[in-house]
């Protein structure tokens, strides 16, 4: 990303395998608190890029620090991001309480 960032980079909806049923998308964009406020305001977005060298994998990881509309609490869109010979194979995204406990697997995209 060469512009500032915004919360239409990232996608809407992320995806959990159902075996061998297909896959689910999740909403991203919604508050991970009670309220499930729609609107997110992003407050700030860090990048730390971590290579793995001699195979081919570099792995990024994006904290998308987000506030809720409805409630007004913040909470963290974590995104592990893992690419291959320099093309992105695949993200893993975490969500992270407002006191940075994490709160689990969300999905992938």
């Amino acid at each position: 990303m060469t512009t500032k960032p915004t919360l239409d980079d990232l996608p809407d909806d992320v995806f959990v395998a159902l075996g061998r049923r297909g896959m689910e998308g999740i909403p991203l964009k919604e508050c991970t608190y009670d309220c499930d406020g729609k609107e997110l305001i992003l407050l700030e977005m860090k990048r730390e890029p971590e290579k793995i060298t001699g195979s081919g994998i570099e792995n990024a990881l994006e904290n998308w620090v987000v506030e809720c509309n409805t409630c007004k609490r913040p909470f963290t869109i974590r995104c592990k991001i893992r690419y291959v010979d320099g093309k992105r194979m695949d993200t893993m995204v975490n969500l992270l309480d407002d006191e940075g406990k994490d709160l689990g697997w969300l999905g992938s995209y």
